[in-house]
């Protein structure tokens, strides 16, 4: 899985997932951010982890584990952060 490193844009609980925005940490400030699902109902759901996300306030650097859908979305699998 990829390792992306992203400052937090925005972030938004939207039920079935917590979208976590952000912009990888090489990308222009004007560049559009990227999605990352946490997905809290399903085959891969990670409560615990869809939670942390949810947490993650606007500035602040993630280091997240994903999976890429489609352009500019990803499913991420895995979260680090201060």
């Amino acid at each position: 899985m990829p390792v992306v490193r992203i400052t937090v844009t925005r972030v938004s609980d939207e039920g079935d997932n917590v979208i976590v925005w952000g912009r990888p940490e090489h990308a222009p400030d004007d560049s559009e951010p990227i999605g990352f699902a946490f997905q809290t109902k399903g085959e891969h759901a990670d409560v615990g982890l869809a939670e942390r996300a949810s947490r993650l306030a606007c500035g602040t650097e993630a280091v997240i584990d994903c999976a890429a859908v489609t352009v500019g979305w990803n499913v991420a699998r895995g979260l680090s952060a201060p």
